[in-house]
């Protein structure tokens, strides 16, 4: 069966839906094909496509890839960018994962905000994505393997050769006598991508003519039962999540069977954009953190990702710094304040809340909790300790710490974000200061 160029195009200005299209441009046989295509099909919709080629500096070629890309796109006519990355982490990811985080980290950075990536990934790799997946131990979103549109580093990604075998593509490429490049590191079976296609796909290939074929269309039946489950885990999302402030309740999620809590969990992670974690570590959420007792916070790492407990709150977050908060700083008058927990300190002018504008025109001190503190709030006619406080306002313990306090003297006059000393807030129409946090390190600010 020979490659149909008029469905492949027609799919590419399907998904693209009006975006500008840049095309991953490896030089190898793949993307060579798919740029001839995009190059001699004239499409009206496709009138703004580029070509970008990454070069890893890998190989000692690498040079003259680049060369050789830049000219098969300028003799077709198609804007070409050539980008330079360092390959960092190969020790601890390996050559091909590393190769593979430099190589889109470039792609993201480079695209511009209304266009989308085209890559040449094709059936046989589909079919070899799901193998190395199941490998693994994947689940029904691992096995999905490759999907014709998705979204990654920020990016729309198209695929359109998902359903084009190997044969037809090179069919192609020699039909049009296109010269392409041929990557040596491919014959590298320690490359486990590499390994399963030299030496294990042709025996399973002479035992099953069709398996590319096939297995490619149990990546299309995995990737519908993912999107069930999506649909599934949004349904529970929906009975488990509080209002005030996004968390899940875990009561809720406790009513739950334990399958579909940890389809929930899975959806709330990917959602999030958060690293997927290990089986292990997702069942250590539901036996150590769901699971505990309500007075208890544990907490479960992995990837700069945590879950945590407080109370019947479940928190999905960045992990928190483990450093102490910055020193004591001293300011006047509204200013801007870059913090180190990753906050930025800004001020909205305001009217009956906030801090008096007269406060703004003395010294105030900006510093952390230490242990000991009071505050007279506006509207109450006793001092409160802070840690008092902040289990009424249910703070979790590991976010009062980065919590700004602000001082006149030895006076605890602000506890940003929450309340305000009775002497020093602004009364009702007086123009006042409203302090508040940005950034991903912020409190939860009602």
């Amino acid at each position: 069966m020979a490659l149909n160029p008029q469905k492949i195009i027609t799919d590419i200005t399907t998904l693209a839906a009006g975006r500008s299209v840049c095309l991953a441009y490896s030089g190898g046989v793949d993307s060579h094909v798919l740029l001839h295509l995009l190059a001699t099909t004239h499409h009206p919709q496709l009138a703004q496509v580029r070509a970008v080629h990454i070069n890893h500096g890998l190989n000692k070629a690498a040079a003259q890839w680049a060369q050789h890309c830049a000219e098969v796109a300028n003799k077709l006519d198609i804007p070409f960018k050539n980008i330079d990355v360092d390959v960092q982490d190969i020790d601890e990811l390996g050559m091909e994962a590393a190769a593979r985080k430099a190589r889109y980290q470039a792609l993201s950075n480079e695209l511009l905000p209304d266009e989308v990536l085209v890559t040449a990934q094709h059936q046989h790799d589909q079919a070899e994505t799901l193998l190395l997946q199941l490998f693994r131990g994947a689940g029904p979103l691992g096995l999905s393997a490759m999907w014709q549109e998705s979204q990654s580093h920020g990016m729309t990604i198209i695929r359109p050769l998902l359903d084009v075998s190997k044969h037809e593509i090179v069919h192609y490429a020699k039909l049009h006598q296109l010269d392409w490049i041929d990557d040596p590191s491919n014959q590298d079976t320690e490359i486990n991508r590499n390994y399963l296609r030299q030496n294990l796909w042709p025996l399973l290939q002479e035992r099953w003519p069709s398996l590319e074929k096939t297995i490619a269309r149990s990546a299309a039946h995995c990737q519908e039962t993912s999107l069930l489950l999506a649909q599934l885990a949004e349904q529970d999302r929906a009975q488990c999540q509080l209002q005030e402030d996004g968390h899940l309740s875990i009561a809720a999620v406790k009513q739950l069977p334990v399958e579909r809590q940890r389809n929930l969990l899975r959806f709330m992670i990917e959602t999030a954009g958060y690293e997927l974690p290990s089986t292990a570590i997702l069942q250590r959420i539901v036996e150590d953190v769901i699971s505990a007792a309500e007075d208890k916070t544990p907490i479960v790492c992995w990837a700069n990702v945590e879950v945590r407990r407080y109370r019947d709150d479940l928190y999905l977050q960045t992990s928190t710094h483990s450093e102490p908060p910055q020193a004591e700083v001293t300011f006047t008058g509204p200013a801007e304040l870059v913090l180190s927990n990753g906050c930025t300190l800004k001020w909205q002018l305001t009217s009956g809340d906030g801090l008096k504008t007269s406060v703004l025109n003395g010294d105030i001190i900006m510093r952390y909790r230490q242990g000991g503190e009071k505050i007279r709030l506006r509207g109450h006619s006793q001092h409160k300790s802070l840690k008092q406080l902040f289990q009424e306002w249910s703070v979790p313990p590991w976010k009062r710490s980065i919590i700004p306090l602000f001082f006149v003297g030895t006076e605890l006059v602000a506890v940003v974000g929450y309340g305000y000393a009775e002497h020093y807030a602004a009364e009702t129409g007086e123009k006042g200061w409203l302090p508040y946090l940005t950034g991903d390190f912020r409190p939860d600010l009602d």
